[in-house]
């Protein structure tokens, strides 16, 4: 088997090791770029926490757990703070495919397919499966299903 001169050259690299200039491991010359972007010692990836003021590189806003249950404590225990469409489709609605009445796997569906607007009258429940057939070329077969419900829950209100 023959190789070629970039393949002898990158064999070579590859078994070559260099210093990171931030914490001074053992890199292979191929990594080495890659390692010193990502490295914890660089100043470029230290963050201060806005709780304890402590520099730290973790990927999070805060440096411990500790200080992210003090930094987002103003979320716990209030929905309105974190409502998605999910929660304001299931207090509208029964929690089950309007197609197949399925309860344990249920996705919303965005009528005006517009995911920013959540309003109540825009979403619907729907299995997987329906939900895929509403995406699809299969759309027809469902659109009846959501008709019907849309004219029943009109009829209610």
């Amino acid at each position: 088997m023959r190789m070629n001169s970039n393949s002898l050259q990158n064999l070579k690299l590859a078994t070559k090791k260099m210093q990171c200039q931030y914490c001074t491991a053992e890199v292979s010359l191929n990594n080495l770029n890659r390692h010193e972007n990502a490295c914890k010692s660089n100043a470029a990836n230290m963050k201060c926490c806005p709780v304890c003021n402590k520099m730290h590189s973790k990927k999070g806003i805060t440096c411990s757990y500790s200080c992210s249950n003090t930094h987002f404590k103003h979320l716990r225990n209030k929905p309105e703070k974190y409502k998605n469409y999910r929660t304001i489709c299931f207090a509208n609605h029964q929690k089950k495919c309007i197609v197949c009445d399925e309860t344990r796997i249920v996705e919303v569906h965005h009528l005006n397919e517009n995911k920013k607007d959540n309003s109540p009258n825009n979403l619907i429940p729907v299995c997987p499966t329906h939900h895929q057939y509403i995406h699809s070329r299969y759309r027809n077969l469902i659109l009846p299903h959501i008709e019907s419900y849309l004219l029943k829950r009109s009829n209610r209100e």
